[in-house]
């Protein structure tokens, strides 16, 4: 499954970019509407997040010979 950006005209969806699929094919098409502050709102929390981190919780094992040394 793909997603896949478009714009509507009249009855026909014009893709940004091919399918990769042979012309003729049927398909099903979900229609979303696209909502550039809400998609900027998402990228924005997933970078703060990716900056902040998460805690992993406690360092267990500190190097591979601690492990062996059990």
């Amino acid at each position: 499954m793909k997603i896949l950006k478009g714009t509507i005209e009249d009855k026909i969806i014009r893709l940004e970019e091919p399918t990769g699929l042979p012309d003729g094919t049927k398909t099903l098409v979900k229609l979303r509407p696209f909502i550039k502050e809400k998609q900027d709102k998402i990228i924005k929390r997933q970078l703060e997040l990716l900056e902040k981190g998460f805690d992993m919780g406690e360092l267990l094992v500190k190097s591979r010979d601690e492990i062996y040394e059990r």
